[in-house]
């Protein structure tokens, strides 16, 4: 079984941590190029025009360019994070050499499932807001946006632990501590975020 983290590497099938890695760059080309009139409004605007402005010098003809990308861009993203998911799935449950078998194996095949998980916490920051208010708050109603927020949080949580201790299992001290400090950093994220929508308190 190849333990290739190369999502592009020809002729090799791409299997756990690349499924995660190809993923996370389709949601990553998916949403640049939703977004991407917004950047060639600002670029096609000169200094101290209106970018939103569809006269005057302004690029904001641009941005009608997001019927076209937007559909498109959120649908490559809506793949990659399940691409994404999968990938994670399928590293959690490859099975490990025992420490006596193969102990470099071991630790390399942790460190995938602890890189596995990180990946998913930036991501869930960027969809949570549209998860939160408009499949839950919008559609469902009540507090169903405010709810479905902070259980995203909790799941961030769950898998931000989970990874440091798959980090910690695989005895790699750099790994330890980068994959420590992007925990941190998203879960930091995640509480301003979610301070933000509790003091909100949007009801329908």
């Amino acid at each position: 079984m190849s333990l290739s983290v190369n999502p592009f590497q020809k002729g090799v099938k791409r299997v756990g941590l690349a499924v995660v890695i190809f993923g996370a760059c389709l949601v990553l080309a998916g949403l640049a190029f939703a977004f991407s009139p917004v950047a060639l409004a600002f670029l096609s605007t000169p200094p101290g025009g209106n970018m939103y402005s569809e006269g005057g010098g302004g690029g904001g003809a641009a941005i009608w360019l997001m019927i076209l990308t937007l559909p498109i861009g959120a649908s490559v993203a809506m793949f990659g994070l399940v691409t994404m998911v999968s990938g994670v799935i399928s590293t959690l449950r490859m099975k490990l050499p025992s420490a006596q078998e193969d102990s470099v194996t071991r630790n390399r095949m942790l460190g995938h499932r602890a890189i596995a998980l990180v990946a998913l916490l930036p991501i869930s920051l960027l969809v949570s807001p549209i998860i939160a208010f408009v499949l839950g708050n919008m559609v469902i109603g009540g507090y169903s946006g405010i709810i479905s927020f902070f259980v995203i949080v909790a799941m961030q949580i769950v898998a931000g632990v989970f990874a440091i201790y798959f980090a910690i299992k695989s005895q790699k001290t750099v790994l330890i501590a980068i994959l420590s400090a992007l925990v941190l950093l998203c879960l930091t994220g995640s509480y301003f975020m979610s301070s933000l929508v509790y003091g909100m308190r949007i009801v329908t």
